[in-house]
């Protein structure tokens, strides 16, 4: 019984529970195909180092996921790191979706769902979903914006992944071909992943926000709909409850 309240008991609030779950999850699926085929060790990695990469910590990490792509590119196939890469990409993606539809939720959010830019950016995405989600997932943007656009638009979750999908398979795809045709050094992708999360974290640092304070919104939302410290759940609206 011990052991099965440490397993099932939350930790932290939704968005951090599920990320932490997903990893869990991650790990347990990767080291059996590790054993199994001891060749795939540099996918495997991939996959474990995705999985935060693309959750909660990614915008303390905005350029972590992409030169992770372009080192495995130096030791496995262009294709299989693209479609290892996409996979966990589209998991993370999934379970994404669903914390920002529960943050979006929140009453206290009801400003930011209502402000005037808001709503339009959700006017202009209903003119051509698919097609904007494929240019965010294609391009550098930020993808949260248009996950919450979708979001708001209560736009089909299947649509919403085949579209995302459909984008980022030639986005990994030359980043991993990149590695491998360049063999670029290892320092310097380590010096870009470094030197990314010090922007992002000396970025929170000056605005005087918390560096894990808020990591869904990318702490773009102050005062009303402001979100809350991690590890604190707000009052959820009455739909949720339901």
């Amino acid at each position: 019984m011990g052991v099965w309240r440490f397993f099932t008991r939350r930790r932290g609030d939704r968005r951090w529970d599920l990320f932490l779950r997903a990893t869990g999850f991650a790990a347990l699926f990767g080291f059996p195909i590790l054993y199994l085929f001891p060749d795939s060790a540099p996918l495997v990695w991939l996959a474990l180092v995705g999985v935060p990469a693309n959750g909660p910590l990614s915008p303390i990490l905005p350029t972590a996921f992409d030169p992770l792509i372009m080192e495995i590119g130096k030791y496995a196939p262009a294709v299989r790191v693209t479609l290892v890469a996409v996979g966990i990409y589209m998991y993370t993606e999934f379970i994404n979706w669903h914390i920002y539809a529960w943050v979006l939720s929140w009453d206290r959010m009801a400003g930011f769902r209502r402000s005037r830019i808001v709503q339009w950016g959700v006017d202009r995405f209903a003119g051509a979903p698919m097609t904007t989600v494929i240019f965010f997932a294609v391009t550098p943007l930020p993808f949260w914006v248009v996950r919450s656009l979708a979001i708001l638009r209560e736009y089909s979750i299947g649509r919403f992944m085949i579209a995302t999908a459909i984008g980022r398979f030639p986005r990994f795809f030359v980043y991993a071909w990149l590695g491998a045709a360049f063999s670029v050094p290892t320092y310097i992708i380590v010096a870009v992943i470094v030197l990314g999360g010090l922007v992002a974290v000396g970025a929170r640092i000056a605005k005087g926000q918390a560096i894990l304070g808020d990591t869904v919104f990318d702490g773009t939302t102050k005062g009303e709909g402001a979100i809350p410290p991690v590890g604190v759940d707000p009052p959820l609206a009455a739909s949720e409850d339901a």
